[in-house]
């Protein structure tokens, strides 16, 4: 990778190992692809009552930190250039209950989960009344997104969005977590684009998501 002392960092795609897959799922065969899983939260929730967190800013930095750690969840185009950003921020959604509508929020993530909470707090304290799509502004370039659809829980979900050629930043939804055989599950859909992600990164995500969430104690 060639350095830069920009927010990113350009990819020297003549040594990039997955030069011919990029080519292949930027051509002829674009498409993104969905993987829903069931995370294990037991210990996640138990840690979050013992603390008085809240559980969505919670959930969010545990993503926040997951793909902070892999280059492939931070990549762009700029400038005609497939880049791989310092660091990404998460973008999530606030529903409104008086007109059941929802806002696009982001905040900044430094890599602490528990200063988490409080950037988190702040920004729905001044952010959270207002009921414009963006609220605080546009959201920035270097983010990730976030949904919830806490009414409900699901096997799977399926995002279609056109245009996603150069479209490359990561989208998670989560679903209204449940008991099952002594254990908490939370449905949590993984939406990535396949020109810079494959099913072993999804994977090796979810798997670091659940060993975050086993062992939130020490991350905290």
């Amino acid at each position: 990778m060639k350095k830069t002392t920009l927010e990113y960092t350009p990819v020297d795609l003549s040594r990039w190992a997955r030069k011919e897959h990029f080519e292949v799922f930027q051509s002829f065969a674009q498409c993104t692809f969905n993987q829903t899983v069931l995370l294990d939260i037991t210990a996640l929730l138990k840690h979050i009552k013992e603390v008085g967190w809240k559980f969505y800013p919670t959930i969010i930095s545990l993503l926040s930190k997951a793909v902070n750690n892999h280059a492939e969840f931070r990549m762009a185009i700029k400038n005609n250039e497939l880049v791989i950003w310092n660091e990404i921020h998460p973008s999530y959604t606030i529903f409104h209950n008086e007109t059941e509508t929802f806002s696009s929020l982001w905040s900044h993530f430094d890599g602490n989960i528990h200063h988490f909470q409080s950037v988190y707090s702040e920004d729905v304290a001044r952010y959270g009344n207002n009921l414009s799509y963006w609220p605080k502004e546009e959201s920035r370039e270097n983010v990730f997104f976030v949904s919830a659809i806490p009414w409900v829980s699901f096997t799977s979900f399926n995002m279609n969005i056109a245009n996603m050629q150069n479209f490359f930043s990561p989208m998670f939804t989560l679903g209204k977590y449940y008991k099952q055989d002594g254990k908490i599950l939370l449905p949590l859909s993984v939406l990535v684009h396949h020109s810079v992600c494959d099913g072993f990164h999804v994977a090796r995500l979810i798997n670091e998501l659940q060993d975050m969430s086993d062992s939130i104690k020490h991350l905290s």
